[in-house]
């Protein structure tokens, strides 16, 4: 082992102890929080009113010290016997005091992490760069091996509009607030007047908060969601990427080697707030259009705040030859209009102060951006973008690197590594518009546009076409150089919706819009149909998006290598894949729906299986495969822990670029406040590493055929239930708020692609509704049957092998068990008791049968006595639940 490897396997070795008490300023937090809130909530509800809270929060502590059931029954009398005026203030009362845990949680996890960075604590999981780099080192990987993978690694994050965020814009901005009061008083350089401006400060938010209207009245726009997505870019990500990205500069120093190569990008973002237009009438090409102008203003304005503090930093008065000669091309003599708005020399730059004379000019440029994006947002017609509006990132880079270039040509290299270098890493992060815009359409949607299409130029009805007779017909389209679509054609509704988002398409391009995502894509002619429009709309002026197919049921995940190998095999794709994209074929996957679709054993597997075969025979083709994971929040959906999750996926699927979609409510966990967005960086940057470099795990078959017989039985038991059982929708929308969460001003999209049973209701209300429930039935459901028949035919302590060498395994248990763990059958049949006919009770109670047969059986296979044994930072969860949790549940 070379010197920096045992460097830092010495340092790994080393016992760290906690030299401070983290958990104790963490319920201190959690019960001042409580007390100041409920000074606020008493001055405000009746005597009797607030006494009944009281009464509420004693019987639940009661019982979670306990467990005795009449301590419960005690509880849902009390809560029954209360007025809607009272169970409404009461209700919110606990809902914010749950708000706020969680955010004095959020704090106690920032304090803890930088503790251990400053040597003062231990921590049960070690993501950091450091830690990792070290365990990488020892196991004989060289800091050159390192250094190649990160610098071309890219974690591309894009932030959808799905409606899981429930929580109101104007409650969250609180929440931050008080969070960062809280990390000021953690601070030992207070001094005691900046003490109690933060405890005031705390206390107003706390009032303000109260007062807020926790429920939506109006449901937002596509626009209100994207302006959201942007506010989480601006308030941590923009400065939460240059620093991290120092990070990552300073381990890399530690082992020996440089900085990320400027052409670097460790993360991009993306987005679908705007452009997701699946079963949302609401995403027009009026809005696309709309929101990508949004995004490039917002852009603007922020460029626009560090060049002109790099106008003013940068006073050197001399620079290289190159610089100066760049300046004589491009930089205008003359005083530009928009310069009387500018704070610093707003009317003249000395020409003896290169840089200054650069940023002058850069400045113009994006002032000149910003101008133009707003006649786009303000005005019906927009003028043409003059010469000097930037609409590539590229046009943007090339001035910062001839002035990087210089200052360390010029023996000034400490001065562009600084602001400047921050700079070009947010360039190469968020472009020109923070964020690139995916486009999202149901396959169903293009094909009932072509049939319209079809019949009209009188080609017969595309629908009525089999599979070999659609990829004929589009082939010959693709072909041919005659336009399709006759331009006296008249256009309405759906046929009119869809042609004019290829039309949006074909004016914004790639440089501001991402991918074109085809869900519920099923075959080849999906995806060939795409191809079509956009040829038609944008020709061959290399302005087409990316086509990505989305497979997210398990008929669609069965049938991907077969579907990919037919469209790389088509001369005129494999041509296009080649000629625009460089032979790089992205691939989305869907956890939820394929969960929904079969459960969650078998959607996982399926997964697993699809990724691990469209991998091998890319590799066989010579074409790079990326995959599009789209997971959401809930384990239901596909979320829990990302290192672990990312860890777990199958070798050769990763390979340096992962593309990954943050949802709702994680957009908070993960980018809600600068040092969770620290976290998050970490967190992805070194899964993604650990997962090309050190991730390869040899599947034994034995493995792969328990896996098989698993899914089999799950799946077979899960549909019988959910799809076959005549009952079940009835009980459904009897035992759960499904219909009611329909009701919710929480996002801009309908519930539903269309009226009917289950298969029609997408992926987000049908967790949420198991999830009020708190039977979290889509998560487990079929599992404790295929346990049971895989014990029963002997394969138990393979099984239980299989956790504990395989990750993927492992992963799927371990999430399993967290949500076994927050289930509650006592809350579940207080559904059923004041919600479901009498006729369909048995249905609910042999449900939570299976649901106690479900956490049995994976106890035997994770060798735990008790769920989350394994998991010690969950189990100090569970076991300890603040009193905010039994009532909520109730109420």
């Amino acid at each position: 082992m070379d010197e920096p490897g045992r460097r830092f396997s010495e340092l790994k070795n080393a016992a760290r102890m906690d030299t401070v008490d983290f958990h104790s300023p963490l319920q201190m937090d959690v019960a001042m929080l409580r007390n100041a809130f409920n000074q606020v909530v008493s001055s405000h509800l009746s005597e009797g009113s607030f006494e009944t809270l009281e009464q509420v929060r004693k019987l639940t502590k009661i019982y979670d010290l306990s467990g005795e059931e009449d301590k419960f029954d005690a509880i849902v009398a009390l809560i029954s016997r209360l007025s809607n005026d009272q169970l409404l203030s009461i209700a919110s009362h606990f809902s914010h005091i749950a708000n706020l845990a969680n955010i004095a949680e959020n704090v106690h996890r920032i304090r803890r992490w930088r503790a251990y960075n400053r040597g003062e604590s231990s921590l049960f999981f070690h993501h950091s760069c450091d830690d990792v780099f070290g365990d990488m080192l020892s196991k004989g990987f060289t800091a050159n091996q390192i250094y190649d993978a990160l610098s071309k690694q890219t974690v591309e994050f894009v932030l959808t509009a799905h409606p899981t965020q429930a929580v109101r814009r104007s409650i969250l901005q609180k929440l931050h607030v008080i969070a960062e009061c809280l990390l000021n008083l953690h601070r030992d350089d207070q001094t005691p007047f900046e003490e109690e401006q933060a405890r005031e400060k705390l206390r107003q938010n706390l009032a303000a908060l109260w007062r807020t209207d926790e429920v939506r009245r109006s449901p937002p726009t596509p626009e209100d969601e994207a302006r959201a997505t942007l506010n989480v870019l601006e308030d941590t990500c923009w400065n939460a990427i240059p620093t991290y990205v120092r990070m990552i500069d300073a381990s890399l120093k530690k082992i020996g080697m440089p900085a990320l190569p400027l052409e670097s990008s460790p993360f991009v973002f993306g987005s679908w707030a705007g452009g997701d237009r699946d079963g949302n009438p609401f995403v027009t090409s009026v809005v696309t259009r709309r929101v990508v102008a949004l995004n490039r203003y917002r852009a603007a304005t922020l460029y626009l705040v560090e060049i002109e503090a790099l106008l003013f930093e940068l006073s050197l008065h001399y620079g290289s030859d190159e610089l100066k000669a760049y300046n004589a091309q491009h930089v205008s003599t003359s005083v530009s209009e928009r310069s009387q708005k500018f704070k610093e020399f707003w009317n003249r730059v000395p020409p003896s102060e290169p840089y200054r004379v650069l940023f002058s000019y850069v400045r113009d440029r994006m002032a000149a951006t910003r101008d133009y994006v707003d006649t786009l947002l303000t005005k019906e017609t927009a003028f043409p973008p003059d010469e000097l509006v930037f609409t590539t990132s590229e046009e943007l880079l090339e001035p910062l690197q001839v002035a990087y270039k210089s200052l360390h040509d010029m023996g000034d290299g400490a001065v562009a590594d600084g602001r400047l270098l921050d700079l070009m890493r947010r360039v190469r992060a968020f472009g020109t518009a923070l964020v690139k815009l995916d486009v999202r359409q149901e396959a169903g949607m293009h094909t009932d546009a072509m049939d319209v299409i079809t019949r009209y130029i009188g080609d017969g009805s595309y629908k009525e076409m089999d599979e070999a007779g659609r990829m004929a017909y589009l082939t010959k389209v693709l072909n041919s150089r005659r336009p399709l679509i006759p331009k006296d054609m008249p256009c309405e509704g759906m046929v009119k919706a869809v042609l004019e988002t290829f039309q949006v398409v074909s004016e914004i391009g790639p440089e501001f819009l991402g991918a074109y995502i085809i869900s519920m894509c099923m075959k080849p002619s999906d995806v060939l149909l795409v191809e079509v429009f956009q040829r038609e709309f944008c020709g061959a002026e290399g302005k087409s998006l990316r086509v990505v197919p989305l497979l997210e049921t398990i008929d669609a995940l069965s049938n991907s290598v077969e579907m990919l190998q037919t469209l790389w095999g088509h001369e005129w794709y494999r041509n296009n894949l080649r000629d625009r994209f460089g032979d790089v074929q992205e691939v989305m996957v869907g956890y939820s729906d394929s969960g929904k679709d079969g459960g969650r054993v078998t959607s996982a597997w399926e997964l697993f299986k699809a990724q691990q075969r469209m991998a091998a025979m890319a590799i066989d083709n010579n074409i790079t495969l990326r995959y599009f994971h789209g997971r959401g929040g809930t384990v239901g959906r596909g979320g829990g822990p990302q290192h672990l999750a990312i860890l777990s996926q199958p070798p050769n699927t990763i390979n340096g670029h992962l593309r990954i979609t943050i949802q709702g409510e994680t957009i908070q966990q993960d980018f809600g406040l600068f040092g969770l967005a620290i976290k998050a960086l970490e967190t992805y940057t070194t899964a993604v590493l650990k997962a090309d470099l050190i991730n390869k795990v040899v599947i034994e078959p034995a493995w792969f055929e328990v896996m098989e017989e698993l899914s089999e039985v799950s799946c077979d038991r899960y549909r019988q239930i959910v799809h076959k059982e005549p009952l079940f929708v009835k009980y459904f929308r009897c035992a759960t708020p499904e219909q009611e969460l329909g009701m919710l001003n929480i996002g801009s999209r309908p519930q539903k692609r269309r009226e009917g049973g289950v298969e029609t209701l997408r992926a987000i209300p049908w967790i949420f509704a198991w999830t009020q429930t708190r039977l979290h039935l889509p998560v487990w459901l079929g599992l404790g049957k295929a346990l049971e028949h895989i014990f029963e035919s002997g394969k138990g302590e393979l099984m239980q092998q299989m956790y504990k060498k395989w990750p993927f395994v492992q992963s799927f248990f371990d999430l399993i068990s967290t949500v076994l763990a927050r289930a509650d059958a006592h809350i579940s049949a207080q559904y059923d008791k004041h919600l479901v006919p009498e006729d369909l009770q048995s249905f609910g109670v042999e449900l939570r049968s299976q649901l106690a047969t479900t956490i049995s059986m994976v106890l035997k296979v994770t060798g735990e006595i008790n769920l989350v044994d394994n998991d010690k930072v969950e189990k100090r969860a569970i076991e300890a639940p603040p009193p905010h949790f039994t009532p909520k549940k109730i109420f």
